[in-house]
């Protein structure tokens, strides 16, 4: 707790292999959180093979549906930077999530965002748009949680695919990419 108004969370590192790059990098991100949904998020990424790092920065406003207005589950508004496209993108990301089961663990999640570089002399504009189900399995084996992930990218009209255990995630896109990461 910084002045009683910022939290940070844990660290979180992992190891990143994908088969387009065909180089494994360690990745880290930290969340610092105020007290009133503001959210600094700070990631860096380190190619083993090449040395090189790529870093971004965001920074973000959270809203929560309440019973008044439960029209989606969760808003952001915020900023980001990227050392790889060196430029500051301005945006809006929502999410919608559905329950499909009394328990909670079969969900349909509903994500839409949109973000603008106001940098002249060209404005890029990148809006997305993804549907997923999603299914989660605790105890699958002694100690072991599953979720497996199905959706569809609706900007690229793409299908993809995760599934994630307690330390590991597979990402596919069904077929020509891949990505497994490891949590430290």
């Amino acid at each position: 707790v910084v002045d009683g108004l910022i939290r940070r969370e844990p660290m979180e590192t992992r190891l990143h292999f994908d088969n387009t790059s065909r180089t494994l990098a360690i990745c880290a991100k930290e969340h610092f959180v105020s007290d009133d949904n503001v959210v600094l998020t700070l990631k860096g990424r380190l190619d083993t093979s090449n040395g090189k790092w790529q870093g971004d920065i965001k920074l973000r406003k959270k809203f929560f549906a309440d019973s008044k207005f439960p029209l989606f589950t969760r808003a952001d508004v915020g900023a980001s930077y990227s050392t790889k496209s060196d430029e500051v993108l301005y945006g809006l990301k929502a999410k919608k999530c559905i329950e499909l089961s009394p328990d909670g663990l079969l969900s349909l999640d509903v994500k839409g965002g949109y973000q603008m570089a106001a940098a002249l002399p060209t404005t890029k504009k990148v809006w997305d748009c993804r549907v997923e189900l999603s299914q989660k399995v605790f105890n699958f084996t002694e100690d072991q949680d599953v979720k497996v992930k199905l959706g569809y990218d609706v900007a690229t009209r793409k299908p993809y695919g995760q599934i994630r255990e307690n330390n590991w995630t597979l990402n596919t896109d069904f077929r020509k990419k891949f990505s497994l990461n490891y949590d430290l």
